[in-house]
């Protein structure tokens, strides 16, 4: 059977690389007894797939990262078990079964959001700037990939950017063909309002289903 874990990276844990998360919970299924599968071969590791890396330094709310078992267990007490066995800054928060058909969550995966708490700086001019984004047709921002700089139009992923006092709500694109990371949309956003101080947090993992963009993980549970 698969399980799927919702879980928050907070204080921290924001700094844990991918690599080093994906150890954390090797440890933490190892500490909770639970029965995740192991993989064939010379070095075996326990099948577990996560839906999105993580810039480093931006927390989260909402992780998901899933995992093969070989007997069955309720997602209750799959939750307890990983909310025992995770290290301090690592929380779980809900667990659910998936179908047995459900893709896997890192290719079903097309959209996040994001919170992004904002401060030190003239919030008219920052909702200058959103309103004029949205209704651009091209933002062409400049990225270095292997050392040579390219110009990349990432219009196309921003689906939305919804700024309430100094709270702003980006909904930005999240899939395996096009992504755009929220560092990425935040500095262009100081580019053209001028510098100011922000924390980001990650909220949501969503997923396009019939017809509509829905919560990654409850789209596919039993």
């Amino acid at each position: 059977m698969r399980m799927a874990l919702q879980f928050a990276k907070r204080d921290g844990a924001a700094y844990i690389s991918h690599l080093d998360l994906q150890r954390a919970f090797s440890r933490a299924i190892r500490r909770s007894g639970l029965p995740v599968k192991l993989s064939q071969g010379f070095n075996p590791h326990y099948v577990v797939s996560f839906a999105s890396a993580l810039a480093l330094g931006v927390p989260s709310e909402c992780e998901c990262v899933e995992m093969q078992l070989a007997e069955e267990i309720s997602p209750g007490e799959f939750l307890q078990a990983m909310g025992d066995a995770l290290p301090p800054g690592l929380a779980a928060l809900h667990a659910v079964r998936l179908k047995d058909d459900a893709p896997k969550l890192m290719a079903a995966l097309d959209e996040a959001e994001y919170t992004v708490e904002i401060r030190n700086t003239d919030i008219a001019a920052v909702e200058a700037v959103l309103q004029d984004i949205m209704a651009s047709e091209a933002v062409v921002v400049s990225r270095v990939v292997k050392g040579v700089e390219k110009k990349i139009d990432i219009r196309p992923m921003i689906l939305s950017l919804s700024l309430t006092g100094s709270v702003l709500v980006m909904r930005l694109s999240a899939s395996q063909e096009k992504s755009l990371r929220p560092d990425a949309m935040v500095n262009e956003l100081k580019r053209r309002a001028g510098d100011f101080d922000c924390t980001i947090t990650r909220t949501g993992l969503f997923t396009f289903a019939s017809g509509s963009t829905q919560p990654l993980l409850d789209t596919f549970a039993v």
